[in-house]
């Protein structure tokens, strides 16, 4: 089911890739470079800016100072610059802002599969932190592991993730969580998602409240929804950042896959499925 609602994120649009020389007023345009941090500045006015001014001025149900917001967005700048990242600032600053207007709970728990350096986990540490609870990081933590995948994108491009692509090892992801977020609530599961998402339990009586996928690969993305979405709960979301990949697209679309495999009555409501990369999966019943 698709519900395409109004959202600061621009419709998805294939970019190829091409070769680009080092510019030369800036030297390097890696993490860390003079042109990086121009260049976050520049999206965060321009591509960024809807998501931003939102998350600015959205009501939640605690209080959040406008002073903090803007210091929140300096820090998720300063992550970005420093961190290779693999989202766009406006797609977190939507994930920030479903997790802030769910408020301060009890046993508030957070699942990221897929952390690759840490740059989105530094940055949704801070505000799972900031509302008391519990950030839970799946990962290998070498990278894609071995698959046999050839998947595509929308526009009907090929794609493949080769093992070891988006490493990110335990002491450099540690270490990006100390520099730009907050380690501690955060518990890092090393393994394969078939070995640990089987036995991850948010806890007594409790549910996951948000989680955030970047896994890339269609098996992945299966085991993952069908770990995490059975324990997600009423009113919670899952975030997918693969809706540029045709197959995940007809996974999500796919009323069988959610009532055989996941095992619900019916399909979940689902923003943005064949139009944007970041969807959202609601679950309402």
């Amino acid at each position: 089911m698709t519900n395409l609602t109004p959202s600061p994120l621009p419709l998805w649009k294939h970019r190829p890739r091409r070769k680009r020389a080092p510019p030369l007023l800036f030297g390097t345009r890696g993490p860390g470079s003079l042109y990086r941090r121009l260049k976050s500045l520049g999206l965060l006015a321009t591509r960024d800016r809807a998501a931003a001014l939102a998350f600015l001025f959205a009501d939640y149900p605690d209080p959040f100072p406008l002073a903090e917001r803007i210091e929140l967005i300096a820090r998720f700048v300063a992550a970005t610059n420093a961190i290779r990242c693999y989202h766009t600032q406006a797609e977190l600053f939507v994930v920030a802002d479903a997790l802030l207007r769910m408020g301060r709970r009890p046993g508030l728990t957070v699942v990221e599969a897929g952390v690759a350096k840490a740059a989105s986990s530094a940055k949704l540490s801070l505000v799972v932190s900031r509302l008391g609870g519990t950030l839970h990081l799946f990962d290998s933590f070498r990278g894609i592991p071995h698959n046999g995948e050839k998947l595509t994108r929308l526009d009907g491009s090929p794609v493949e993730f080769f093992k070891g692509a988006f490493t990110g090892r335990v002491p450099t992801v540690t270490q990006n969580l100390q520099r730009f977020g907050c380690p501690r609530c955060c518990v890092l599961h090393k393994g394969l998602f078939e070995e640990t998402l089987p036995a991850f339990e948010p806890g007594a009586g409790r549910f996951i409240d948000l989680a955030l996928l970047d896994v890339d690969l269609l098996s992945s993305t299966r085991t993952c929804l069908t770990h995490l979405f059975p324990k997600l709960r009423l009113g919670g979301a899952i975030f997918t950042q693969d809706g540029h990949i045709r197959e995940v697209v007809e996974l999500l679309g796919s009323a069988r896959f959610w009532i055989d495999e996941v095992g619900v009555v019916s399909p979940p409501r689902i923003e943005g499925l064949g139009k944007r990369k970041l969807l959202k999966i609601v679950r309402e019943s």
